[in-house]
């Protein structure tokens, strides 16, 4: 039964909204041809696979031209050719299959995997010494160590995307072939983070999310702000392939395959509730509502008979959320009877309720279309279900237009910030302005990536201008370029490190070269902050006007901020030494240093109380006991922290001197950084000059 005879039988609603000659029109067939199985290894190979396409009616193959850091093609590659007993490494398979298949009107997509880097364990690495697991994988110290890893510690097989040099590496790997082969298009497989730990703990990556996002320590697992970073590494190589191909040749077509697991979601939140969105971090939908997808492709792998329901709601999810590019339900055979595999084709092809149509289908996969045997084998020959899927759709259809593509009515814009010398981490974060230079209400705000890359996709034609920001100023304004219908602009801005001191935090001096545990500092310098902000309440803030002042690699509890001055509390903590530097906006001061003393008293105020007792208000007493986090005030309504060194009180008066042990020595009430020492004066003093001893420092003394 052909296809438009099958549409017959579904509801009437659905026949009238979307007629069988308008279904079998503008779709893709299309095949996903791994590399796990025989298919485009040798030229035999090849030519079979193009005939058994042809004989299903189909029109693409998505090729694995990459595998696991290692490829199936020639030219243009600095990756080793791919270890595999049935592959010869001076055959070319993706210009085979190119020319071959082009000859019958079949598309050819290079498909590549691309984070997981070596599937074996670490004791049977890649033969081949060029692979990149034997430079940059589990064994690799430092910076040079790209793989990505879990919450608890362990070192997985795949690379992580929030490492600078992983995303330069990969983008530059996946696009460069379009350089050399006549592909139709570029399919990204394992675009995202592994499933079977929670991964992203690369210290580089680490090391950049708390510098954007002024975080100290590991981040945890559920922090919202930690998944939306992982999220954006991933975006970002999504849409640097995306332009950057468009660059090369514009009528490349980019897909991925994206995950959807277990039940479909019914509206947006349930997608922001995905394993794809939640747990890899793969925000397709955002993929294709910003245009840096052709061709979203959802591997809906499910059994007809367990979970019909499943693909079902995820087939009306994504008909509708479509936006200006275009949705292909991946299926899969290999789960299903033909039977089985047939009827989930004629669902996916069926408009949705809305009335929403996909552009075809992808199956995987070519070598595996029907449940399998005991052995491992299909338990229909392939052949009986290519046979059967050209009879389903009944009539050759050349692929489908992408109107965007070969009738754009839009543009794009792409560039990169380039800085010569300095550290890396300035290009990275910078805010992007990209604003039409004619007057219209129109721009685009964004920031680069950690390679410098910044890019937007479907401009209405008009002149744009790019505008490079960091602290909340204007570094760089490029000059306006044209972008018309179907075109691309690009911006390349190089900046030198000095043209960021307007912006750069630096720290000039603190208030005194050294400091005790829980002191009040005062730092002094430039840009130290974007504006001014004061604590409103205790406890003290970590963070005042998007700025943190980091003390051995910890925030600090702020009293105020401003561009030229920031007061804080160091932590009660021992230190031989205070190392301070300023964070905001992505950048961060060279670091200050000043020594630590177990104690630096200061009297700030003496009062005397009922003609008995003085009280004696000061900071920098040192370490408390029992301890008080930074930043925080004592409760009085319980036991009050003491100062855990000896504290003692000398008084002169008159002409004679007195040491006092205090009746108290700790924490002020409600005050952060704040002491109060409590003594009962001799008999007949009423006025004199005091000191605090403590340990053996000596503050300077007071009048009262």
């Amino acid at each position: 039964m052909t296809l438009a005879a099958r549409i017959k039988v579904l509801p009437v609603l659905l026949v009238l909204a979307t007629p069988a000659a308008e279904l079998a029109a503008q779709q893709y067939r299309a095949f996903w041809a791994d590399a796990f199985h025989s298919g485009f290894k040798t030229a035999g190979e090849i030519d079979e696979l193009v005939e058994n396409v042809a004989r299903a009616r189909g029109n693409a193959i998505f090729m694995q031209a990459r595998r696991r850091g290692d490829v199936y093609y020639l030219r243009g590659t600095s990756e080793p050719p791919a270890q595999d007993a049935s592959y010869s490494p001076n055959f070319d398979a993706l210009q085979y299959l190119i020319e071959r298949a082009h000859a019958r009107g079949i598309e050819v997509h290079a498909w590549f995997v691309v984070y997981p880097l070596w599937l074996a364990a670490p004791s049977a690495p890649p033969q081949n010494r060029d692979h990149l697991w034997h430079r940059h994988g589990p064994q690799a110290s430092g910076d040079d160590m790209w793989m990505s890893v879990s919450s608890t510690g362990l070192t997985g097989n795949a690379l992580d995307p929030g490492h600078p040099e992983v995303l330069r590496y990969l983008a530059d790997v996946i696009t460069e072939p379009a350089r050399h082969y006549d592909i139709d298009g570029i399919h990204l497989d394992y675009i995202r983070y592994s499933e079977d730990a929670d991964y992203g703990w690369n210290p580089k990556a680490v090391e950049r999310f708390r510098r954007l996002e002024n975080r100290t320590g590991a981040p945890g697992a559920n922090d919202a702000a930690w998944s939306e970073f992982r999220r954006r590494q991933v975006s970002a190589l999504v849409r640097q392939v995306y332009l950057r191909a468009f660059e090369i040749r514009p009528s490349i077509r980019i897909s991925a395959a994206l995950i959807s697991w277990g039940n479909g979601p019914v509206n947006d939140a349930g997608f922001l509730a995905s394993e794809a969105y939640r747990r890899v971090f793969q925000s397709w939908r955002g993929w294709l509502e910003e245009g840096i997808l052709d061709l979203g492709i959802p591997m809906h792998y499910f059994r007809e008979a367990a979970n019909a329901a499943f693909l079902d709601r995820w087939l009306e999810f994504a008909k509708d959320r479509q936006y200006r590019r275009a949705y292909v339900p991946g299926l899969a055979p290999y789960l299903n009877s033909i039977p089985e595999t047939l009827a989930q084709i004629v669902r996916a092809l069926a408009p949705s309720p809305a009335g929403n149509l996909p552009l075809g289908v992808n199956l995987y996969s070519y070598a595996s279309t029907n449940t399998l045997n005991a052995a491992g084998a299909p338990i229909t020959p392939n052949t009986e279900f290519y046979r059967q899927a050209g009879e389903l759709f009944g009539q050759d259809q050349r692929p489908p237009e992408l109107a965007w593509k070969t009738r754009p009515e839009r543009g794009h814009l792409l560039g990169w910030l380039n800085v010569e010398g300095g550290p890396a981490w300035l290009k990275d974060g910078a805010v992007v302005r990209i604003e039409s230079d004619t007057g219209r209400e129109f721009a685009v705000p964004g920031s680069t990536d950690a390679t410098g890359f910044f890019g937007a996709v479907d401009l209405p034609p008009d002149r744009y201008r790019v505008r490079i920001e960091r602290g909340g100023r204007l570094l760089y304004r490029a000059t306006p370029q044209e972008i018309g219908a179907g075109g691309l602009a690009r911006f390349d801005i190089f900046l030198k490190p000095g043209d960021f001191e307007p912006v750069l935090p630096r720290i000039r001096a603190a208030d005194r070269p050294w400091a005790a545990p829980g002191d009040v500092l005062l730092i002094e310098g430039a840009n130290l902050a974007p504006g001014e902000a004061f604590a409103a309440s205790v406890p003290l803030p970590q963070q005042l006007a998007a700025t943190q002042v980091l003390v051995n690699q910890a925030a600090a509890p702020l009293f105020f901020v401003e561009p030229g001055r920031a007061g804080l509390q160091l932590p009660f903590a021992s230190a031989s030494t205070w190392e301070i530097l300023v964070r905001h906006s992505g950048m961060e001061s060279a670091p200050l240093a000043i020594a630590a003393v177990d104690a630096a008293p200061v009297i700030l105020a003496v009062r005397v109380v009922d003609d008995r007792f003085l009280e004696i208000y000061a900071t920098g007493l040192g370490r408390l006991e029992p301890p008080l986090a930074a930043g925080a005030g004592a409760d009085p309504t319980l036991p009050l922290p003491r100062v855990a060194l000896p504290v003692r009180v000398r008084l002169r008066s008159g002409g004679r001197e007195h040491l006092l042990d205090p009746l108290y020595a700790g924490s002020q009430p409600y005050q952060p950084a704040r002491y109060q020492v409590n003594a009962e004066l001799p008999a007949g003093v009423r006025s004199g000059t005091v000191e605090l001893l403590v340990g053996p420092a000596v503050s300077s003394p007071a009048t009262w």
